[in-house]
């Protein structure tokens, strides 16, 4: 039944101009994307059944226990156990936004070890226009920024440019934050960070930094993941909607991050739940009425 009162969700579709690939290789959620490292994390330090970061209050308890009976923890092995990076809230938030565009068909980048152009191949052609899958900028296009993508690489000096089947449409509120798929195992190419806003631009092409240089040819199979992207409001993009303050902390201030400072030592961090704890931290800063100077 139709309510008048529920609020309405802003909305975001992807189609392709090309039939299956929504079927065969759909834009994922990006919370579906396994990172092999976290997977290998939580299965080492909060054992193979836990499909949560942090392990039931029961099973810690009796860790912790008898680690106690047997000598405690070393330093190094009592920060990795209850603190790793796999279950870092900033980390998980980070996974889960969004959506990650996934290569909708196999494709070979050929290097002849010079690092300024390439050759490609592909089974696959995607109507656009002209017939096309991969495609080039010319160095003169990203000249004095392509090495800026990662620097921790060498980069070709021509960009393989994916023109692909996918077309956008959002709520007229909605852009989104083009950016890599945040510490996953790709080392070949890195994609540049951007704002790509529906309203304008609804063709979905992207452009690879092409770091494996070494002459040979590199495989990417359909279904790699590319690039993530994360919806945000069009408002944010305007510093003018914010009333932002840089100052010293004030009495108040000091006084909130005592309490913080109890709140996080109060409990072994094994017999709480990150649920919890984050519940506990935004009640907390809650109390702090410098809020009530903004609000």
């Amino acid at each position: 039944m139709w309510n008048p009162f529920k609020k309405k969700k802003k909305w975001v579709r992807f189609y392709s101009l090309q039939d299956g690939v929504a079927s065969l290789n759909p834009w994922l959620p990006a919370k579906d994307i396994k990172r092999p490292w976290v997977v290998d994390a939580l299965k080492k330090y909060y054992g193979k059944d836990s499909a949560c970061p942090v392990m039931k209050v029961k099973k810690l308890y009796k860790h912790h226990m008898k680690k106690l009976e047997t000598g405690g923890y070393g330093d190094e092995e009592y920060d990795g156990l209850f603190q790793h990076a796999a279950t870092c809230p900033a980390l998980t938030a980070l996974f889960q936004s969004g959506w990650v565009l996934t290569a909708p068909a196999d494709f070979i980048i050929q290097q002849d070890g010079n690092a300024k152009d390439f050759n490609w191949i592909s089974q696959v052609l995607f109507q656009s226009g002209t017939p096309t899958y991969v495609n080039a900028h010319a160095p003169e296009q990203t000249e004095g920024m392509a090495h800026l993508v990662n620097q921790q690489k060498p980069t070709n000096s021509m960009v393989v440019k994916l023109e692909l089947p996918w077309r956008i449409q959002a709520h007229k509120d909605i852009v989104f934050v083009q950016m890599p798929v945040p510490y996953w195992d790709e080392e070949r190419f890195s994609v540049p960070t951007g704002i790509v806003d529906p309203s304008y631009s609804y063709e979905v092409n992207l452009q690879l930094f092409w770091h494996a240089i070494e002459e040979g040819e590199y495989l990417v199979k359909a279904g790699t993941p590319l690039c993530q992207w994360v919806p945000v409001d069009r408002s944010w993009l305007n510093n003018s909607e914010f009333d932002v303050t840089i100052e010293d902390a004030n009495d108040e201030d000091l006084k909130n991050n005592k309490i913080m400072d109890y709140h996080r030592y109060m409990n072994f961090t094994e017999m709480t739940t990150l649920k919890g704890r984050i519940e506990n931290q935004k009640k907390i800063l809650s109390l702090n009425k410098n809020k009530e100077r903004f609000e």
